[in-house]
């Protein structure tokens, strides 16, 4: 159709670090930084190659423009990609994407950790820091839904399981105010250091 498919700037294009830098520092110069940035790439399609040194450098190239407008700069990423198209990002593509990024300087959000917990397919993100986060609701649907079980306790799990790169919890909904006993219960998980054993009393 006239307005069918949009082109994506290929990540060996000189360009693409130029372009990624300038925008860096343009959001820096109008809004100061915390040196933490959001960018999500693949989100809901697939890269043109599963070849992990493509991956690997597609990372790394995003990266790099970001440090070079920000040397503290630290990728805050969805991992909701992983999710959304388990058919293209296989262990090995997976871990060749994450292991374009220094350690310590890349964020995963699990996105919809209380139903499809990404990081106990990847063995924590391959030892990428991740948040686990509760979706809870696609759209601003209306309806008394939630999950209890798995907030009030996989969080700790997650936290505790063995070489755990968890960081944090949080929230990623994409629209709220239809059930808040689900958010009361997920800010109380991030101060909790044991799971909710009793959810009557809770209650």
């Amino acid at each position: 159709t006239e307005y069918c498919c949009g082109y994506l700037l290929d990540s060996t294009d000189p360009l693409f670090q130029q372009i990624g830098t300038a925008v860096t520092q343009r959001f820096i110069d109008e809004f100061g930084t915390d040196h933490v940035y959001n960018v999500d790439i693949f989100n809901e399609m697939n890269p043109p190659s599963r070849n992990t040194k493509y991956l690997h450098n597609v990372s790394a190239t995003v990266f790099q423009a970001m440090e070079a407008a920000d040397n503290q700069a630290v990728w805050l990423m969805q991992g909701w990609l992983f999710k959304h198209s388990p058919h293209f990002w296989k262990p090995p593509q997976i871990q060749a994407f994450l292991s374009g990024v220094p350690p310590g300087r890349q964020i995963i959000l699990d996105l919809q950790a209380e139903l499809n917990p990404v990081w106990e397919l990847t063995d924590s993100f391959y030892g990428t820091e991740f948040i686990w986060c509760m979706l809870h609701n696609f759209g601003g649907n209306i309806g008394q839904y939630g999950v209890i079980s798995s907030v009030s306790t996989n969080p700790i799990s997650a936290m505790n399981s063995a070489n755990s790169s968890m960081v944090g919890t949080g929230l990623c909904p994409e629209g709220i105010e239809q059930n808040p006993v689900m958010y009361e219960m997920m800010n109380e998980m991030a101060w909790r250091q044991t799971p909710i054993s009793d959810l009557p009393l809770w209650f």
